[in-house]
């Protein structure tokens, strides 16, 4: 979504803003562990986030659990993980369990889909037919310039129905997100109430990683406080682009919101210095 580009603009002025945290040193200690958990392993230092792991497990065990699962989950995405062209792979739950999660794109200033949107959709349409037991959430808020009453996932449901043919009783649709963040946050939320225990999502080649990450990190933190087993993102299937992956930096902004850290100033300039190729090509696309 265009939302995301500006508040990734933002994050790039404001990244080593300082945060509110608890007052307990030990959750202060955590809090800067984490964001030098971040900064590391976007610089490629595969050393100092093992040291650091280490360091969060003295303090407490269950926070390095979760940042221990999210951090191997990340290096596979960048490193391994297959990007699943057009529908979803084989080998996925046949069951009710699973669900497809498909993020919104901006829409036009009319409120009607972009063919980027529609390419999601028709991939989320292909994958719906292979897997008919599983549900298809939809994510994505207002973000027609001139026309208030759509949605990007009222709109998207709109034409999977309507120009796909797939039924509406498959479909649901979450209506208030403006930013991939949000996707995440409301979507897994309504995962949880719905029973779902798998995912598979559906977006774009070049932001399938940072889509991906962030439901693993949304998920690892709901599940924390809810007392449950996190949600498990299986697979994806992509809209082909062919344009530039965004990179570690956007990923890891993206964590660092999701676990309420930051890093500091001199950190996020070394960040930005090394990161200054995917930022550009990031916002030429």
């Amino acid at each position: 979504m265009e939302m995301d580009k500006f508040l990734i603009l933002f994050m790039l002025f404001s990244f080593s803003k300082m945060i509110t945290i608890s007052n307990t040193k030990d959750s202060k200690d955590i809090k800067k562990l984490e964001g030098n958990l971040l900064y590391y392993y976007i610089n490629d230092d595969n050393s100092k986030v093992q040291n650091v792991l280490k360091q969060i497990l003295l303090l407490d065990e269950n926070v390095y659990k979760r940042d221990y699962e999210i951090m191997k989950y990340w290096e596979y995405i960048d490193n391994q993980m297959i990007l699943n062209e057009n529908v979803a792979p084989d080998g996925l739950p046949k069951t009710n369990t699973h669900a497809f999660v498909v993020l919104g794109y901006q829409l036009n200033n009319d409120g009607s889909l972009r063919p980027e949107a529609k390419g999601r959709c028709d991939v989320a349409f292909e994958s719906a037919k292979k897997y008919p037991n599983s549900k298809i959430y939809l994510t994505g808020g207002g973000t027609a310039k001139n026309n208030p009453n759509v949605t990007e996932a009222g709109q998207m449901r709109d034409y999977l129905v309507n120009v796909k043919g797939l039924k509406k009783n498959r479909i649901i649709t979450e209506e208030k997100a403006m930013d991939t963040i949000q996707n995440a946050k409301n979507t897994i939320n309504q995962l949880y109430a719905d029973n779902i225990k798998t995912i598979t999502i559906i977006t774009s080649d070049y932001h399938i990683r940072r889509g991906n990450i962030l439901f693993k990190g949304v998920s690892m933190v709901v599940a924390e406080s809810l007392k449950k087993t996190p949600i498990d993102i299986l697979q994806n299937a992509v809209w082909e682009t062919g344009k530039a992956t965004e990179g570690k930096l956007f990923e890891g902004y993206a964590l660092a919101s999701i676990l309420n850290v930051s890093i500091t100033v001199e950190q996020a300039f070394k960040t930005l210095i090394k990161c200054s190729g995917d930022i550009l090509n990031y916002f030429l696309n």
